[in-house]
């Protein structure tokens, strides 16, 4: 479960750059499972499913699962020091890294840009 501090951030980042966002989205799977995820943006055709977690390697495991079952683009944040991929994140799929409530922001707000 996100901080409320990192989830508001997160939040008013994707909110600045136009994104209509709703919180504890549900969104079912290609599999017909539904998941769960902490931020769903839309801004015109573009959806954006955001995942907040910890740096636990489980939890990053089971959202990049989760986002490789659903048509949108995903996000799954991490707290702490997961490894960072050494390019910007590309693909439909991507981990972001933060330590912060603003870094997280800045991150959100360059994918989503």
């Amino acid at each position: 479960m996100p901080s409320g501090e990192h989830l508001r951030a997160a939040k008013a980042a994707l909110e600045e750059l136009g994104y209509s966002v709703e919180e504890g989205a549900r969104v079912k799977g290609l599999s017909g499972f539904e998941h769960r995820f902490d931020l769903l943006a839309r801004r015109g055709a573009r959806v954006i499913c955001v995942s907040i977690r910890g740096a636990d390697p489980a939890e990053v495991l089971a959202e990049l699962a989760k986002g490789l079952d659903v048509e949108h683009e995903d996000v799954a944040t991490a707290e702490g020091d997961p490894p960072r991929e050494p390019e910007p994140a590309k693909g439909r799929v991507k981990v972001v890294a933060f330590r912060s409530s603003e870094e997280l922001a800045e991150e959100l707000k360059r994918i989503a840009a």
